[in-house]
């Protein structure tokens, strides 16, 4: 157990002993602040940048678009978290409906969320890396930054009640402070994250304690509360109880799901990966994709075999459910590797592959304006105050509409990237982002 505790104990120690020498050593000089930051950084408890130039990395881009693409698609076959289907009775349709969800599923869920996240984490590390070059603080800039993303995320869940925005912008106010820390630690706390810490504690709980009763943050009370503006309410009824309920509902599945400690986790190794560099083609990284691919096959098979395996062995719900949520993630986190490793080795040394993948940077560039006009297509056509295609599209259908939105809004990143370097919204951000203060 001693390992659960293991970052706690050392932000204890840190903060303990510094504090005592910087009281032994203040004096009128130097404020206790500017001490504070002087002897952490002398301790090497601080992450000092490496002075390397941070390029454009399009492999990066091209990532990011593919997990847009994938959400998109996701979003259209669960008709935007409104899951209302037509009646279906031709078997054949039946299973095609059932393949084209598992399918879907399999290849895209909960995988693309988490290069999404990781990439998010990558842009923070280059974002506040080059400021550091630069001799400045980003921590105030990055706060604000989140900020401004809470509200377009608010902005996002009127239309769309699973947005995740605002979970991106609270989690990643964590960013800038853990940035600070050095290489050594931030792989400890992200080590401890991603084992999906309480889930862990549920088995043990649940294994001590025959009595244990599983957390329930109730999530299906707030979405349960949307169901019927979703499905015959005003666009303005569907958007105010998206607001009322979507973000409450969204954080408490998270809690159910572990996604409170792994998506902060997946920010954080994000930012991990952008220290090492290994997006780039330079050392011996190839290779360490290649041993990342392999360690990431050998943790997929058994651990997913395991989650859909083992409710033949344990019946016990408040046991069943921490156990297949600790193997769904991390089972998830592997695929998710697999995809990411091979997608930048063969990026490196297959010239087609190179082509198809440079191709949707712009995509991913706009990664952002894509995730606002997904949600904003997705409502009209699947939601009471739209088209309602609920009413008439299954699994298949929607897949087949999700593929021509993807064509749609890739084509207008094509356009728009003619005589723009950003995206609507991501240069929006930009500007709102940099925008100068009195203060």
């Amino acid at each position: 157990m001693f390992f659960l505790f293991k970052p706690v104990l050392i932000w204890y120690r840190f903060v303990k002993n510094t504090t005592i020498i910087l009281i032994l050593q203040s004096n009128k000089k130097f404020s206790f602040v500017k001490n504070f930051v002087l002897l952490c950084a002398k301790r090497k408890y601080m992450y000092q940048t490496s002075y390397q130039p941070n390029t454009r990395l399009h492999v990066a881009d091209a990532l990011r678009g593919i997990a847009i693409l994938g959400i998109i698609l996701l979003h259209n076959v669960e008709h935007m978290n409104f899951y209302r289907f037509p009646a279906v009775t031709n078997e054949w349709m039946i299973w095609l409906n059932k393949i084209t969800w598992d399918g879907l599923f399999f290849t895209f869920g909960g995988k693309m969320y988490s290069i999404f996240a990781l990439m998010f984490g990558l842009s923070f590390f280059i974002q506040n890396d080059n400021q550091m070059q630069q001799g400045k603080n980003f921590t105030l800039r990055f706060v604000w930054r989140m900020m401004l993303l809470m509200i377009f995320g608010l902005v996002n869940t009127f239309f769309f009640n699973g947005d995740i925005l605002f979970s991106y912008a609270l989690f990643g106010l964590l960013m800038p402070f853990v940035g600070k820390l050095n290489t050594k630690t931030v792989a400890i706390i992200t080590c401890f994250l991603l084992l999906q810490p309480v889930e862990i504690f549920q088995i043990i709980a649940a294994s001590l304690n025959p009595d244990y009763q599983l957390i329930n943050a109730n999530s299906g009370k707030y979405f349960a509360a949307m169901i019927a503006s979703q499905e015959n309410g005003t666009i303005w009824e569907c958007g105010w109880y998206s607001l009322k309920n979507g973000q409450l509902a969204t954080f408490a599945w998270n809690i159910e799901n572990g996604r409170t400690t792994q998506l902060p986790g997946l920010f954080f190794l994000g930012m991990l990966l952008g220290r090492l560099r290994l997006f780039y083609n330079e050392k011996n990284n190839l290779k360490i994709w290649l041993g990342i691919l392999a360690i990431a096959f050998v943790v997929f098979f058994p651990v997913y075999g395991l989650y859909n395996m083992i409710s033949e062995f344990i019946s016990r719900k408040e046991l069943l459910v921490p156990v297949r949520l600790l193997c769904k993630s991390w089972s998830s986190l592997a695929q998710s590797f697999i995809y990411i490793s091979m997608l930048v080795l063969l990026f490196y040394s297959s010239e087609t592959i190179h082509r198809w993948m440079m191709k949707l940077t712009i995509f991913g560039r706009a990664s952002m304006t894509n995730y606002f006009l997904q949600s904003i297509l997705g409502a009209m056509l699947y939601y009471g105050w739209g088209f309602a295609l609920y009413r008439y599209f299954g699994p298949v259908f929607s897949f087949l509409t999700g593929i021509v939105m993807v064509l749609v809004q890739y084509y207008f990143c094509r356009w728009w990237f003619q005589s723009h370097h950003h995206g609507p919204f991501e240069g929006l951000w930009k500007k709102l982002t940099w925008m100068k203060f009195p203060f």
